[in-house]
């Protein structure tokens, strides 16, 4: 749990050094710059994040799961394509020991990368993404910990609203699978060889670029 705190101190303060470095450093090609139509870098956006899994699996059948947080960065390409990476983690208490075995609970990362469009319409920006990622389910027992892993696979729209050219709020739905890496017998193998996610996050979203003073 404090490791989960340290990591999203960690992303807060990135968070937060990237956006004054790009709010405070100015320089005769930023003044320049805010004169034309100026460039979109792109945006971070942080948050708790609220999963709910669903259907025949060993997560839904055997799990109770916890608040976690979520992390992205977007970084505009061409024409509101954009590509980053993300990152996100939850907890769960064991609830059905029969189905799972003998440990207690589990948290769970995901490391990877999204890549989308973006669409800017007043002050709102409406993205679709998708994305692909390493998955880990790190398990601790009362005399062993463990770790099972997977490939995550998600859709992730998201709708922000700038409450200021730089800041905004955002919600994003998150439908996502994960392809288990586990050995079981046969007749579990329905209940272990995926995950299906229904996952919810809003929060705080710091945009990039000069651009955003023009849109």
């Amino acid at each position: 749990m404090f490791l989960n705190i340290r990591i999203l101190i960690a992303a807060l303060a990135i968070s937060a050094a990237t956006f004054a470095q790009e709010t405070e450093n100015k320089n005769p090609e930023t003044e320049q710059e805010s004169n034309g139509p100026g460039k979109n870098v792109g945006s971070i956006t942080i948050g708790p994040y609220f999963p709910i899994a669903f259907g025949d699996n060993f997560v839904n059948n055997g799990m109770d799961l916890k608040l976690g947080a979520r992390l992205s960065f977007k970084v505009d390409t061409y024409k509101g394509i954009y590509i980053g990476p993300y990152f996100s983690f939850f907890n769960g208490e064991v609830t059905n020991p029969e189905l799972l075995g003998n440990y207690y609970n589990t948290t769970n990362f995901v490391i990877g990368a999204i890549v989308g469009f973006e669409k800017h319409i007043n002050k709102f920006d409406i993205n679709i993404g998708i994305g692909v990622g390493a998955s880990s389910y790190e398990n601790d027992g009362p005399f062993d910990n463990f770790g099972d892993t997977a490939t995550a696979v998600w859709l992730n729209p998201e709708v922000s609203y700038r409450i200021t050219t730089y800041l905004g709020v955002y919600v994003a739905p998150e439908i996502r699978h994960d392809f288990m890496n586990i050995d079981v017998p046969s007749e579990l193998e329905d209940t272990f060889k995926g995950v299906n996610y229904l996952n919810i996050s809003f929060g705080l979203r710091i945009n990039l670029g000069t651009a955003y003073k023009y849109l």
